[in-house]
């Protein structure tokens, strides 16, 4: 994806005349901020915000378009203009007018951003009106077959050096961070499980009620930090990464194909896919991957993990913790 076209995607100043009226384009200048989670997410207008601010003043021919595309945005990035008009049922040169209304050169401009959006992981545009409807008795043999292809896929591109030495990082350090926003926070928190199992000072943020800042104040040279950022991360997750970085802690970073500059400062980054065949991202591998890495720091910290696993179900029994 050419990001300069993300970058000035919204930036002509295009006038255009349609029966007699003048019509001002209704895209702006919209640049991603430096502070952007990652340089491979999309700007930050997107399509379907584009045509709600247009929807009341389009002719019904272009009323046609906006209707598929608010219906399903992604459809945009698997036709073209031509394809996309006789599925919304108006004419190309309708289509053509209404994308340029929208403030875009052409139409490849438009797909390119709906191409991003996908790519960036939202599930709006990987949501396909037009998909054929799965059949009941195989689906499940299928679904099965794109988990495993993903694992496989993910598992084969690792190198076993970094996976042996983050996890004696995690092993070793004096505490252990694990940090994750939105989607990833569920995925660190299950790290956070494991790694409790068998060693002490194993934190989880953000915490409720509290900025990062003041936890990540205590970071420090001898601190393990796993970061888990799959796509849509969150603006400023560079600034975290960076953060840990410059307090001379040890970054494991668990992410996606689409993870770029930030992954620059970390000390380990291993990357998972999570992209599927269906429409919602996969996430067997991070968890697979976290078990993995849980299961060696486990063996590497050796007697005094089994001792600090067996103080835990003593505990359990004291408590009575289950039935």
């Amino acid at each position: 994806m050419d990001q300069e076209v993300l970058k000035n995607l919204y930036h002509s100043e295009l006038t255009h005349r349609d029966g007699g009226r003048t019509l001002l384009p209704m895209a702006q200048t919209h640049q991603r901020s430096s502070d952007s989670s990652s340089p491979g997410e999309p700007a930050s207008a997107s399509l379907e915000s584009l045509v709600r601010a247009a929807y009341e003043d389009l002719p019904g021919s272009e009323r046609k378009l906006a209707d598929l595309i608010l219906a399903a945005p992604g459809e945009i990035a698997g036709y073209s203009a031509t394809e996309l008009a006789e599925l919304a049922g108006t004419s190309k040169a309708a289509a053509t007018r209404f994308f340029k209304r929208l403030g875009f050169k052409n139409f490849s401009e438009a797909r390119q951003l709906a191409r991003a959006r996908q790519d960036w992981g939202s599930p709006l545009y990987l949501d396909r009106r037009t998909a054929v409807a799965p059949d009941p008795s195989t689906e499940l043999t299928a679904y099965l077959d794109d988990e495993l292809r993903i694992l496989q896929e993910s598992f084969s591109q690792l190198d076993p050096r970094d996976l042996d030495a983050a996890a004696a990082s995690i092993a070793r350090a004096r505490r252990v961070w694990v940090i994750g926003f939105r989607n990833s926070h569920f995925i660190a928190g299950y790290a956070r499980w494991q790694f409790i199992q068998f060693r002490p000072d194993v934190h989880l943020l953000p915490r409720t009620g509290e900025t990062l800042a003041e936890q990540l104040a205590n970071v420090g040279p001898q601190d393990t930090v796993v970061l888990v950022g799959v796509r849509r991360r969150v603006v400023g997750f560079r600034r975290v990464i960076e953060a840990c970085a410059d307090q001379g802690a040890e970054i494991l970073y668990l992410t996606d194909p689409t993870a770029r500059a930030e992954s620059a400062r970390a000390t380990w980054t291993l990357v998972c896919q999570v992209e599927s065949s269906y429409l919602f991202d996969s996430y067997a591998t991070p968890m697979s991957l976290l078990r993995f890495l849980a299961i060696n720091a486990y063996r590497k910290i050796g007697r005094a993990g089994h001792e600090h696993l067996e103080a835990i179900e003593r505990l359990h029994d004291r408590l009575h913790a289950f039935d």
